[in-house]
């Protein structure tokens, strides 16, 4: 059984077993996040995330190598890429690594500059 640290490290490092074009992407968004952002259970989360796109792009190169049809077939490379793109949106929205999931939708960045819009025909003079 493995054993559970028992505090998180500053930017946590990618588990050992990770794929190497996965451990590239893990680096890339605990640098992009604040010391600390990633707790225990998001640990996990990321670490789906990282495989999944990992998996995407191992698809994107097959698909690429053999094309979206093989011998009049689709070629199953798009439905695995599909799933690979299901699964990282999921761990996404879980993470909020989305720029917009970061904002409000009341916050003033995101509300529309009145003087900007266009007048509605009924409050013209």
């Amino acid at each position: 059984m493995k054993s559970v640290p028992t505090s998180i490290p500053l930017r946590p490092d990618p588990p050992a077993d990770l794929p190497k074009d996965a451990k590239a992407i893990w680096l890339a968004i605990v640098a992009d996040y604040e010391p600390r952002h990633f707790r225990g259970a998001n640990l996990v989360l990321l670490e789906n995330f990282c495989r999944a796109r990992a998996f995407v792009c191992q698809c994107d190169r097959l698909i690429k190598r053999r094309g979206l049809l093989i011998k009049d077939k689709p070629n199953p490379a798009v439905t695995m890429r599909s799933a690979g793109w299901a699964e990282m949106r999921a761990c996404a929205t879980k993470l909020r690594l989305s720029i917009s999931a970061l904002q409000r939708a009341d916050s003033a960045k995101v509300r529309p500059d009145e003087r900007q819009s266009l007048r509605k025909p009924w409050e013209v003079a």
